[in-house]
């Protein structure tokens, strides 16, 4: 759940003043829900409602829990094949994405936290097939501006209004054109 989700414990506090990313939260007791956050060195945290005192984790016995968790989200938005995706969107090795990886040593905090911003919102599933279809964009064609405007102009083309010199100047450029 990422910290802009109606639902989440206590979004507006500072995180970054704590050092910490808010990626989630974890249930302490029957009904009370705290805030779950990593720090750059990817300790777990959780934080209550209340107070902004971070109480470490334990990282080696919450890390299944972790991957679990993110095995279920990552699936309802990638599907079974959510590890190659994760790897393609955020470019990390494919063993980085692996359970006993991920439960061993977490994911980066921004990976952590989009995955949560992505979960969290009301278009999920399209947000996540955007996302990968971007991700493969860019891995095939590397100039990072090339991208740019080509992701720009699909949006234009399916709202009706695009560059049609694009084509033209990719070619001029080197770059494939149909």
């Amino acid at each position: 759940m990422h910290r802009d989700h109606p639902q989440f414990p206590d979004g507006d506090r500072d995180w970054k003043a704590l050092g910490l990313v808010p990626i989630g939260i974890v249930r302490d007791g029957e009904d009370d829900w705290q805030a779950l956050a990593i720090d750059g060195k990817r300790r777990l945290f959780s934080l209550g409602a209340e107070a902004d005192e971070a109480v470490l984790l334990d990282r080696e016995a919450l890390g299944p829990l972790v991957y679990e968790s993110l095995d279920e989200t990552c699936h309802s938005l990638w599907g079974h094949s959510w590890n190659s995706s994760i790897g393609e969107i955020f470019r990390l090795n494919r063993r980085t994405t692996q359970r006993d990886r991920v439960a061993s040593y977490l994911l980066p905090p921004r990976v952590l936290q989009i995955i949560a911003y992505v979960a969290s919102a009301d278009d999920r599933e399209e947000l996540a097939g955007m996302l990968l279809s971007i991700a493969r964009y860019a891995a095939r064609f590397p100039n990072e501006k090339l991208v740019h405007r080509y992701v720009a102009n699909a949006l234009e083309i399916f709202f009706g209004d695009f560059d049609e010199h694009m084509g033209i100047e990719a070619s001029q450029k080197g770059e494939p054109t149909s």
